[in-house]
C-alpha cells in the first residue's frame, strides 16, 4: 500500500494503540501491530469510545520498502 494513509489512536496515559480487529478493539503497545481507521473522524470516534482519558490521532503513510 505505498502513499496510503491511515490514521492510528495512541491512548496518552498507557502509551498503547487501538487495535481494530473484526469489529472489536483492543490495545497494543507496538505502532506496527496498531490497527488504522479509514478516516480521522472515524478515529476520533474510537478514541472516544475506548480510550481512558487524552488520546492522539496520528496520520501514518505507508511508503513501499525497497531492498537492495
Amino acid at each position: 500500500m505505498s502513499g496510503g494513509v491511515v490514521y492510528v489512536v495512541q491512548e496518552l496515559s498507557s502509551g498503547e494503540f487501538l487495535c481494530p480487529s473484526d469489529g472489536d478493539v483492543s490495545f497494543t503497545p507496538r505502532l506496527r501491530d496498531a490497527g488504522g481507521f479509514g478516516d480521522a473522524d472515524e478515529a476520533v470516534h474510537a478514541g472516544c469510545d475506548h480510550c481512558d482519558g487524552a488520546f492522539d490521532v496520528v496520520a501514518v503513510m505507508f511508503i513501499a520498502r525497497q531492498f537492495h
